[in-house]
């Protein structure tokens, strides 16, 4: 009865944690150059789906950040995050790095704090006059959970593997599009993301070519 219970209650709170994606490649904005993500996840394992919105610019050769918020079945969820890549992707070689941030999320009266570590491994090939870039990530949560009304306080670990591609058409550099694929290993909720991506810079501004 005891175990029933408990996976009620894990159950009924999963939601809360339905906002984890992805949405990177491990590729390193220069100095002085932003990128604008808007994407739909689609939940997949409970129905719904969440809006967001992401901010990423570099400052220096292996470093980046990103600024990251949305909202839909989860209420909201709000985050940061810090980029670093120190195997870029030259000749024959995948780029390899991570995000390191936090993200806050909040379900009805459920709250939760995630410190979220995502592996990143990419590889741009040149397709026409355009390129694809494939991504992997199992990206790993430690997340603490608060709720005045349901017994989900705590600490606990989630999980996923995480499959993804940014697609760069012949017509447009500027404007790009990313799908994805998130599978549930642990704590996590399995979901499927597309968004469109637009690069922009100090230099030239917003352009759409």
């Amino acid at each position: 009865m005891k175990k029933f219970l408990f996976s009620a209650l894990l159950l009924l709170s999963s939601p809360a944690f339905a906002y984890y994606d992805v949405l990177d490649n491990a590729e390193v904005l220069p100095k002085g150059s932003y990128k604008l993500t808007g994407d739909l996840q689609a939940l997949t394992d409970t129905g719904g789906a969440n809006l967001g919105a992401i901010f990423d610019m570099g400052f220096q050769e292996e470093f980046g950040a990103r600024i990251l918020g949305g909202f839909g079945h989860t209420d909201y969820f709000v985050g940061g995050m810090f980029k670093w890549i120190p195997i870029p992707d030259v000749e024959g070689q995948p780029a390899v790095g991570m995000n390191l941030g936090i993200v806050y999320g909040r379900y009805h009266d459920t709250s939760e704090l995630t410190f979220r570590w995502e592996p990143l491994v990419s590889k741009k090939f040149a397709v026409g006059g355009g390129a694809l870039t494939p991504y992997a990530s199992v990206p790993v949560g430690i997340r603490t959970r608060s709720s005045n009304t349901r017994d989900t306080n705590g600490t606990d670990l989630s999980t996923q593997l995480v499959l993804g591609s940014q697609l760069q058409v012949e017509r447009w550099k500027n404007i790009q599009f990313l799908g994805e694929v998130g599978m549930e290993l642990g704590n996590s909720l399995a979901h499927v993301s597309i968004a469109a991506v637009w690069y922009f810079d100090d230099q030239n501004g917003f352009q759409a070519k």
